[in-house]
């Protein structure tokens, strides 16, 4: 269409209208797809549950409310999907129903195993080798992973986005035994996308053309491409994905950020070898391989620089540091954030919560109970005092504290030698 936007000889607009208007929708309404939808999305709603119930037996009660942890989820999880069903459209990453037929099976099954491997890499790599081992289950491995490579770009523009939305403050041991704090990192997104399949019917009529080069992965039978009675049609996809991470020297914000770097790296890697196995069969193997190993190896390496890096929220030489503040609490009135470090409360030196606590006993006087208090604390370089009038003694602070080197403290996270993350 004249004026529509193209790159490469790609008609981007057109597809982008396409997934906008039909593919997309017809993934959260279809009959076929619409069930599916809601069962990732009772699943992603079931890990938020789990996730506030742990939130409620550290703090009393969850950081963020499930409802907005779900919503929040949907609205990325959507625009995931239509930028994952736009690289897929546009690149041309052509299947047939049977090659993805059996990845949500084995994807659940993985799952069963452990939780992250419901990740379609896994699966891919479990299919992949079956068949070049046992010719069995007839699927397109150059598609397939393509497919998980599209997707993980899909992945990378979540985590970028909404990687450290409700991320939950804990205390961590990394690996040289130091209790710090830190940040764990869990989102889980319904993604609703869109994949390219090769189908036997006749075509409507219309259709948008594609350039010369399209596509860059094609079906098992690239002949069957231009046959009369074929036409490559874009059906919805429901993929269910998660990131799970830790965050002990960086913000959440710099860790997701660094994490979605790596995986457009993976992404791209997954799609070049998938190109390359479509015309060198001697790719098959180091395609199908790369697939689960890439990933698993993106993960553990994250893990080891989380836990041998240098924290960034450590316990400091003098005061206490702040790693999390209560909305809406003294501490938030104050102005204190993550990362400052409190000296003195009323001029007394403050190194634990405990220190803190005692302040407001020795302001435990009269019928009133509403005091002054006065905070100095150290941001950055700076030095800074902060007062709050009309403090309540009796009422929760509202800060958590790292807490300094030997006091009898059980973090919620060990990565000491010998430890691992997420059942890894």
């Amino acid at each position: 269409m004249k004026g529509s936007l193209e790159l490469w000889g790609l008609p981007l607009g057109e597809l982008a209208r396409l997934l906008a208007a039909d593919t997309l929708p017809a993934a959260l309404l279809n009959p076929g797809t619409a069930p599916l939808f809601l069962l990732v999305l009772g699943l992603v709603a079931f890990q938020y549950a789990r996730i506030g119930q742990m939130e409620a037996r550290l703090y009393g009660r969850p950081l963020v409310p499930l409802w907005h942890r779900v919503l929040t989820a949907i609205a990325a999880g959507l625009l995931g999907g239509f930028i994952g069903g736009l690289v897929i459209t546009a690149a041309g990453v052509v299947l047939e129903p049977r090659d993805v037929t059996p990845l949500w099976p084995v994807a659940l099954g993985l799952a069963l195993i452990r939780p992250r491997f419901l990740c379609f890499a896994y699966a891919t790599g479990l299919i992949g080798a079956s068949h070049l081992l046992l010719g069995w289950p007839q699927v397109h491995v150059p598609g397939l992973v393509a497919l998980v490579g599209a997707l993980h770009l899909a992945e990378a523009v979540l985590v970028y986005v909404d990687g450290a939305e409700g991320a939950t403050p804990v205390l961590a041991r990394n690996g040289r035994g130091e209790v710090v704090g830190g940040f764990l990192l869990q989102r889980f997104w319904p993604v609703p996308a869109a994949i390219l399949v090769l189908v036997n019917l006749t075509a409507p009529g219309g259709g948008i053309e594609m350039p010369s080069w399209w596509p860059l992965v094609g079906p098992a039978d690239p002949a069957r491409l231009n046959a009369a009675g074929w036409i490559v049609v874009a059906l919805p996809l429901v993929a269910g994905l998660g990131y799970s991470d830790l965050a002990l020297t960086a913000t959440p914000g710099t860790r997701s950020r660094q994490t979605a770097l790596v995986m457009v790296l993976y992404s791209a890697a997954l799609v070049a070898m998938a190109a390359l196995a479509e015309r060198d069969a001697r790719w098959l193997w180091p395609a199908v391989l790369a697939s689960p190993l890439l990933h698993e190896g993106m993960i553990q390496l994250g893990i080891a620089r989380e836990r041998w890096g240098r924290p960034l929220f450590g316990p400091p030489a003098q005061g206490a540091r702040v790693l999390w503040v209560w909305p809406r609490s003294p501490a938030a009135a104050l102005g204190l954030q993550a990362g400052d470090v409190i000296l003195t409360a009323n001029g007394r030196p403050v190194r634990r919560e405990s220190d803190l606590r005692a302040v407001s006993m020795d302001l435990w006087e009269g019928p009133l109970r509403v005091f002054d208090l006065e905070l100095e604390i150290q941001r950055g370089n700076r030095r800074l005092t902060r007062r709050l009038q009309r403090f309540d003694p009796g009422a929760p602070f509202g800060a958590l504290l790292v807490p300094p080197p030997g006091d009898p403290v059980s973090p919620l996270i060990d990565l000491g030698r010998g430890k691992h993350l997420f059942g890894a």
